[in-house]
């Protein structure tokens, strides 16, 4: 194989990643992953995102196969979302981050303490 390969394939793959890696995909995963969620239930518990984030973020999880939204808006009617089989696949990968986030919490607050710390008392000086 050559090297190129590799690297249209790593932007292939980068391309297709992008939209499953925002800031608040898993947030909407997990919480999908316990039952179907209406659009106003979603708004409510997700606090500190916008109605437009939100909304891009659920559009782009819809347009990569991985929740389905039932109902329509126009309807009068809740649009409900849910992971399809595909959604329901990628939850192993969310349960092994938080898995590693817990083995290596106190760790990961120290190294995060020392370079913060670091970084404010370089800016005084």
């Amino acid at each position: 194989m050559h090297p190129n390969e590799n690297v249209s394939d790593d932007m292939r793959l980068r391309e297709l990643a992008l939209p499953l890696l925002g800031k608040w995909v898993p947030f909407i995963l997990i919480l999908l992953s316990e039952r179907p969620y209406n659009f106003a239930e979603l708004d409510r518990t997700m606090t500190g995102v916008s109605r437009k984030v939100l909304n891009e973020n659920l559009l782009n999880l819809q347009a990569s196969g991985i929740l389905h939204k039932s109902g329509e808006s126009s309807t009068g009617f809740p649009v409900y979302y849910s992971l399809t089989e595909l959604g329901k696949s990628s939850l192993f990968i969310l349960e092994n981050i938080k898995s590693w986030l817990r083995e290596n919490e106190e760790l990961i607050r120290s190294n995060r303490k020392k370079i913060l710390n670091n970084e404010k008392s370089s800016h005084l000086m």
